[in-house]
């Protein structure tokens, strides 16, 4: 009788060695540390604190197997070009720590480890060996659109999907003084979508679907306030500025009684009002106010500035200014009986 191939047997199996017997052309290694070099900010790091063993360096894919003596890796430390990316990790030996996302893990030999490198993080190595492919967060996002929920988080190689992983891996950097650019690219898109499968083997009592929701609304709109100003701000710059793709950032809103974008727009009507009613900037006109919060059309402002508050700005300022020297009249009046 014929024995069934069993995936979980191929995944547990032990590997073929996972750093190259043959040392990669030299060309290649030097494109490699030459890369990996540039990611972080400030002069190289001293000799023998991380070594490039073994990498590749093409248009799109890049990776490299790492030696690391201890150090602390951060988000403050990284290259602005490169925070619109995300590392993927294999631990060969040793063991490493990663916060992000408001979560603390411990990488352990044969684990994968996911980092943003556009959000708060911060890595302590050990003394290890780690395969590591970059990953820019556009070739991400459709795959892993929820960055939160994979980020930081240890997936054990032998477990299930992950272990596909493991072995994508294994060849990949097994093989890679034979990749071609066509080759390379190809991998490069379905990186993302074996870990997203990996990523189905992880608890989901580690961050919940309504903890998920509520720390993305939370992040998006953080993000909204900080950029109000901006006349450019629109959804896309909200979805990008916090690592989320349009569509699941529509969808986060869809439960709302406002979308996105209307909100953002109450926000600017909400400041605007304040500065027309404070007779501190009195000789401020209301265009520059409502060109100060990110409006580009006095007319539009106008009218939904109406529609929010029953008046015009200008009326509105009238009445609120008058209603202000009243105060101060009484205020002023009081004072003097005193």
């Amino acid at each position: 009788m014929a024995r069934t191939w069993d995936a979980g047997e191929a995944v547990a199996a032990p590997l073929l060695p996972r750093v190259r017997q043959v040392p990669a052309p030299a060309t290649q290694w030097h494109d490699a540390d030459s890369f990996w070099s540039g990611l972080e900010l400030g002069p190289p790091r001293a000799t023998g604190t991380r070594v490039v063993l073994d990498g590749y360096a093409g248009e799109r894919l890049r990776m490299a197997t790492f030696r690391h003596a201890p150090h602390v890796l951060s988000s403050e430390g990284i290259a602005p070009a490169h925070r619109g990316a995300a590392l993927l990790s294999l631990q060969l030996e040793g063991n490493a720590t990663v916060e992000q996302y408001g979560r603390r893990s411990r990488i352990a030999q044969d684990d994968f480890c996911l980092v943003d490198l556009s959000r708060p993080f911060r890595l302590e190595f050990g003394a290890s060996t780690v395969q590591t492919i970059y990953l820019p967060l556009a070739a991400l996002r459709e795959a892993v659109p929820q960055m939160a929920m994979a980020s930081a988080i240890g997936l054990p190689g032998h477990r299930g999907p992950v272990g596909y992983l493991r072995v994508l891996f294994r060849e990949i950097f097994y093989r890679a003084s034979d990749l071609t650019e066509a080759v390379a690219s190809r991998l490069l898109d379905a990186i993302p979508h074996m870990l997203a499968a990996a990523l189905e083997t992880t608890d989901p009592a580690r961050l919940s679907a309504t903890q998920l929701r509520l720390h993305y609304k939370q992040q998006a709109r953080r993000f909204a306030r900080e950029h109000l100003d901006d006349p450019e701000l629109c959804a896309e710059m909200i979805a990008r500025g916090i690592g989320l793709s349009m569509s699941y950032l529509f969808e986060l809103f869809s439960d709302e009684d406002l979308t996105l974008m209307r909100w953002v727009r109450g926000e600017r009507l909400a400041r605007c009002k304040r500065e027309l009613a404070d007779p501190a900037l009195r000789h401020r006109g209301v265009s520059q106010i409502a060109y100060g919060w990110g409006f580009g059309d006095m007319t539009h402002f106008s009218r939904s500035f109406r529609d929010a508050y029953g008046a015009s700005p200008r009326s509105f300022r009238q009445a609120a200014l008058a209603y202000s020297r009243s105060i101060a009249r009484i205020t002023a009046g009081h004072t003097g009986e005193e």
